[in-house]
């Protein structure tokens, strides 16, 4: 969660392509050690989608739960 959280964050804070080094600056300003398996892994799964749609996405599968 904190890896997405600081994802997020760059997002909001306009960078449209947050990279590793800036996720590690994010969570490093908070005091927590980032892993860069698990970094890596995000930015693999994010590459070339929008982090718009694929909110949308996730709460459109939300709202299908009982």
């Amino acid at each position: 969660m904190r890896v997405i959280s600081a994802y997020l964050l760059a997002v909001l804070g306009g960078n449209a392509s947050p990279s590793e080094a800036d996720i590690k600056k994010i969570l490093s300003a908070v005091g927590v050690e980032a892993e860069s398996e698990r970094i890596q892994k995000l930015l693999k799964e994010l590459e070339g989608k929008d982090v718009q749609a694929v909110i949308a996405e996730g709460k459109g599968k939300l709202a299908s739960l009982p």
